[in-house]
């Protein structure tokens, strides 16, 4: 099962490469801050504008730093089929202990294409599989019949969604119980996805301070409700922030205030806009993350 925290990993770039050193340093700031593992290549990750050489080295990266401590689940969705597969047998053979598939995006599938989709995927690979549903990112949406349906899939075994529906995380745990981990793919309704019978997130802002988000997830394991009400409020001005523009990009310029993280993107991100970086250095400040020259070096 898939419980708890897992992060959204960056891709940090250094001069238009893959900067592998800084990445090296972020999984190891995740394993000691006690995530229960990382999700590398992703949306947050900027997969899209990776080469498929690129994937490859992020992955092995990240799996040889973890080395078992935590769980490596990259993702490893594509617009075909073939190249899914492709990509997700590729992650197997490196050493990844799951992978995070997204629907095709630009094509809408009918959710009996989605069925098709996923199973032809299981059927092909020998790794646990999260689907993940960001209906606005891909312009379908994975219905509860639809995934209730591909439990029959033995290598399907968890659920991101990025969706607005919370009732469906509800719905499928009292149909499938404890067949699916149910994880948050959004940050900023994390604890309201708990509080409908979720299993953890995989989230963006636990690039930044995964130590509050292992915090929150623990308190509300234990039930500990007064120290997860104090802590959400902490920290959802950061979420909040970080949701101003398009990820990754916010999450990069506060990686860059709080561990040195360059901002560099590649195209189509562009500098976040002037109010955005002030209301992230205001949570961070708030936090007690940001030092008094991190905003000005990068005005």
């Amino acid at each position: 099962m898939f419980k708890g925290i897992y992060t959204a990993i960056i891709t940090p770039f250094h001069k238009g490469k893959v900067d592998e050193k800084k990445l090296e340093e972020l999984v190891v700031f995740q394993v000691n801050a006690g995530v229960q593992g990382i999700v590398p290549c992703g949306t947050t990750g900027e997969s899209i504008l990776l080469s498929p050489e690129e994937q490859k080295r992020v992955i092995e990266v990240c799996t040889d730093v973890c080395k078992r401590k935590i769980k490596v689940v990259p993702a490893t969705g594509a617009l075909t089929t073939t190249d899914t597969i492709f990509l997700t047998q590729q992650a197997q053979n490196i050493g990844a202990d799951g992978v995070v598939i997204i629907n095709p995006w630009y094509i809408k599938p009918s959710q009996e294409s989605l069925y098709e989709y996923y199973k032809t995927i299981n059927d092909n690979v020998d790794l646990p599989i999260i689907v993940y549903n960001n209906p606005t990112r891909t312009g379908v949406d994975t219905s509860s019949d639809t995934m209730i349906k591909l439990s029959a899939c033995k290598n399907i075994q968890g659920y991101k969604d990025c969706s607005c529906c919370f009732q469906r995380v509800s719905e499928l745990k009292s149909v499938l119980g404890n067949r699916y981990s149910l994880l948050s793919g959004n940050d900023d309704p994390f604890a309201a996805h708990l509080a409908m019978g979720g299993d953890g997130g995989i989230l963006v802002a636990s690039n930044v301070v995964p130590d509050i988000f292992v915090t929150l997830m623990k308190a509300w394991c234990e039930g500990d409700l007064p120290l997860f009400k104090a802590t959400w409020k902490d920290v959802f001005p950061l979420l909040s922030a970080l949701s101003l523009e398009s990820n990754p990009a916010p999450i990069k310029y506060a990686m860059g205030l709080v561990h040195g993280v360059s901002g560099e993107s590649r195209l189509p991100f562009v500098p976040l806009k002037p109010a955005t970086r002030l209301a992230i250095e205001a949570s961070l400040q708030n936090l007690g993350l940001l030092h008094e020259f991190a905003s000005a070096r990068e005005r």
